[in-house]
C-alpha cells in the first residue's frame, strides 16, 4: 500500500517521516508534535494519523516503514493521538448500562439485532443504485481487505473462559484453512466482479474519516492487553446481527444485477454469522466474564463503541445519497434525480 495523502498538519509529518529511515532528524520532527498540536487538528486528521501509526503492526505501506514499528518518537506520538481518541469514544458512550454477568449474552444480542428506522443494509436492498453499491464497498474495503486481521490480535491475550469461541470464530473468518476461502479474499472476488480495485488502499483516499475510526478502534483496542474485553465486545457485534444485513446487501447486489459471484461474500456471512452471533454473545463473552469478571464493564465499553461508531458511518453514507452526493472524498455532488 503506497503512503496516503496527508489530510492536516499530523499526517503530513507523519507521511514525511515514513519516507525515510529513523533518524535523529525525524524523529525529532515527531516530538514536536505536542497533545495541544493533537487536540487542535480535524478528525480527518486524526483517523488518518492513527491508521499511519497502526500501519507498521500491519506490514502496511512498505518494507520501509517497518523499521518505525518500534521506534519510541512513533509510539509517543501514537499515545497522544490516541488519548484524544479515547476521550471521544468514552464520550460517545458516556454512560453505560448496568449489566450484570449473567445477562452480558442477552445485552450484547439485543445490541446487535437489527431495527427498524433508517437502515443502510435496506437502502442498499431496495434503493441504491450500483454507483452507490460500489461507494458502499469503497468505504467497507478498509476493513473487508483485512477482515479477522485485527481482531486476531487479541487471541494471544485470552486465557480459558471465552477462547475457543474466539478461536472458532476467526477460523471461520480465515476460510476454515482452505485457500480462497477466506473471507477477505471472497471480498476481492466481490469487487473483481464489479470491475473494481482488489489492491488493498486502492480506494484509501476516497473513504472518510468515519470509515477509518471503525478500523481504528479496534487497532487501538487491540494495541493493549487491558482493552482485551473491549476486542471481544467489538468482535461480538460485528458478529451480532450481521446475518440478517449481508442478507440485504446480497439481495440489493441481485437486485442489480450482479454477477452471481459478486455476491458470494455476503452469502458467506449470512450462513457464518448466523452462527457465530451465539458463540460470539455466548460462548466468548459470557465465559470470558465469568471468568474475569472485573472486566465486563470493558466489553460493554467496546460493544457500544462498536455500534455508535458503525451507526456513525451507516448514517455518513445514507445522508449522502439522500442529499444526492457522492459519499466519497473529494467527490462533485451528484446530478440530482440521478
Amino acid at each position: 500500500m503506497l503512503l496516503p495523502t496527508p489530510r492536516g498538519p499530523v499526517s503530513e509529518i507523519l507521511v514525511s517521516v515514513f519516507r525515510t529511515s529513523p533518524g535523529a532528524d525525524a524523529e525529532a520532527l515527531l516530538k514536536t508534535v505536542s497533545a495541544a498540536d493533537v487536540e487542535k487538528i480535524s478528525e480527518e486528521d486524526l483517523q488518518l494519523s492513527l491508521f499511519l501509526c497502526y500501519g507498521p503492526q500491519y506490514c502496511l505501506f512498505g518494507e520501509s516503514v517497518q523499521s518505525w514499528e518500534w521506534e519510541s518518537s512513533l509510539i509517543e506520538l501514537r499515545k497522544r493521538l490516541e488519548v484524544r481518541f479515547d476521550r471521544e469514544l468514552r464520550e460517545a458512550v458516556s454512560e453505560l448500562p448496568d449489566v450484570g454477568v449473567a445477562k452480558l449474552p442477552d445485552f450484547l444480542m439485543e445490541l446487535g439485532r437489527p431495527r427498524g428506522g433508517r437502515s443502510l443494509s435496506r437502502y442498499l436492498k431496495q434503493d441504491a443504485t450500483m454507483e452507490q453499491f460500489r461507494e458502499f464497498l469503497m468505504h467497507r474495503s478498509v476493513y473487508s481487505l483485512m477482515e479477522a486481521d485485527h481482531h486476531s490480535l487479541v487471541i494471544p491475550r485470552v486465557r480459558g473462559g471465552g477462547k475457543p469461541a474466539l478461536v472458532e470464530i476467526q477460523s471461520d473468518e480465515y476460510g476454515g484453512g482452505v485457500p480462497g476461502r477466506l473471507h477477505s479474499q471472497l471480498f476481492e472476488l466481490t469487487l473483481s466482479e464489479l470491475g473494481m480495485h482488489t489492491r488493498f488502499g486502492a480506494y484509501f483516499e476516497k473513504v472518510p474519516a468515519c470509515a477509518l475510526a471503525t478500523v481504528n478502534v479496534i487497532s487501538y483496542f487491540g494495541t493493549y492487553g487491558r482493552h482485551r474485553g473491549a476486542v471481544l465486545g467489538n468482535l461480538a457485534v460485528t458478529e451480532i446481527g450481521s446475518h440478517h444485513v449481508n442478507q440485504n446487501f446480497r439481495n440489493g447486489l441481485r437486485r442489480l444485477d450482479g454477477p452471481d459471484e459478486s455476491w458470494l461474500f455476503f452469502q458467506e456471512h449470512i450462513v457464518a454469522d448466523a452462527v457465530h452471533e451465539q458463540l460470539a454473545a455466548y460462548d466468548m463473552c459470557g465465559e470470558f466474564v465469568r471468568e474475569n469478571p472485573g472486566e465486563l464493564a470493558e466489553v460493554v465499553f467496546g460493544a457500544m463503541v462498536t455500534a455508535e461508531l458503525g451507526a456513525r458511518a451507516n448514517e455518513y453514507l445514507l445522508s449522502c445519497w439522500e442529499r444526492g452526493e457522492s459519499a466519497l472524498r473529494g467527490a462533485m455532488p451528484a446530478v440530482a434525480g440521478r
